[in-house]
């Protein structure tokens, strides 16, 4: 009697839907931990703007004047690190000053394409700064020196 010889097709098949699917389930980790990378960036640079912003109203007593979104507000430069860009391959930022007539006086909005990365900034938002979401776009509001908004 013979012995058996290599593995039947089923075997491999078996084998190679067992592979695939540890693939798969390693890509998504991938790309959830991607984005929880992406979006502690974006922490930090709001946390850079939001202290630039303290420090020109320090300095002027005024927060500086709205600007287009992705662009960084040219009275706002001067505090932010060198290079420091609104505009982001993931993200972009957009400096809001309503002047404070009523409402939100100044706040920066971050928007994104990627809805696991907006859903992961609104987690992580729970540090005691006020932000709202609408669709794609997360508000950070920035609170005045005095504590009002």
């Amino acid at each position: 009697m013979r012995g058996r010889q290599g593995f039947t097709f089923i075997e491999l098949l078996i084998v190679m839907v067992v592979i695939g699917l540890l693939a798969v389930l390693a890509v998504l980790r991938y790309v959830d931990l991607r984005n929880h990378a992406v979006a502690s960036g974006v922490v930090s640079d709001l946390n850079a703007v939001r202290l630039a912003a303290y420090n020109h109203w320090a300095d002027h007593e005024s927060f500086p004047g709205d600007a287009g979104a992705g662009a960084t507000p040219p009275d706002l430069e001067p505090y932010l690190r060198t290079g420091f860009d609104f505009t982001r391959p993931l993200y972009s930022f957009d400096w809001e000053n309503n002047g404070g007539g009523g409402g939100m006086r100044v706040g920066v909005v971050v928007t994104s394409p990627s809805n696991s990365l907006m859903s992961i900034l609104a987690r992580r938002s729970n540090n005691g700064q006020p932000y709202f979401v609408v669709g794609n776009t997360l508000t950070y509001v920035i609170v005045g020196p005095d504590g009002n908004l």
